[in-house]
């Protein structure tokens, strides 16, 4: 589904919803829950949280829906709530530990514009596997610029509104993390054509 036909359905599910008809609810819940999910992946890491963090996000949505005014897409404003649920939940994990080993907070998505190239890569499960693995292995904030820039297609624009960080630092960060990527994806690519990963 193109970009504009799911601005439209958000926006006649959003009228829905302030008019009242709960199940329109469940239509943006739909339309959106594999990426929020995925966004919190990216913060968080490979986590059994992110599921329930994931069910925060559209639960703090549900509750704020009727004061969004459509300033923004509908799609960036869950990413920012999921970003603030993903701050929250971290900045808790670190006061737990405080007498233990420091948290490192993450610096909200330090990637480059990481093309790990050629959609040929993903043709078959094995290197699907190596580059899901490849890009969890990046640092959260690099993640989370890679899962927004090119999983969602989103502009810098809008993740630096997303992420509340310059959009010079989304660049920086999407730059550091399609280096990494291409070191760690480089086998891939200088393979020969019918070798397995």
């Amino acid at each position: 589904m193109d970009a504009q036909t799911r601005r439209q359905q958000d926006e006649d599910a959003l009228a829905r919803f302030k008019s009242g008809d709960p199940s329109a609810f469940t239509d943006i819940v739909e339309a959106h829950k594999d990426s929020v999910h995925q966004f919190v992946l990216a913060c968080l890491g490979r986590t059994g949280e992110a599921e329930d963090l994931a069910q925060e996000v559209f639960l703090q949505a549900y509750q704020a829906l009727p004061s969004f005014r459509g300033e923004s897409r509908l799609s960036t404003w869950l990413y920012s709530l999921a970003r603030h649920v993903c701050l929250h939940h971290l900045r808790a994990k670190r006061a737990e530990k405080r007498t233990a080993v420091e948290v490192e907070l993450p610096d909200w998505l330090d990637l480059p514009d990481g093309q790990p190239g050629a959609e040929s890569l993903l043709q078959d499960e094995e290197t699907r596997a190596c580059v899901r693995q490849a890009v969890d292995s990046l640092p959260p904030p690099l993640r989370a610029v890679i899962v927004l820039s090119h999983w969602e297609d989103l502009p810098y624009a809008e993740i630096s509104r997303i992420l509340d960080i310059p959009v010079g630092t989304v660049k920086s960060r999407a730059h550091n993390a399609a280096a990494l990527l291409a070191g760690r994806l480089k086998p891939l690519w200088e393979r020969p054509q019918g070798d397995k990963p």
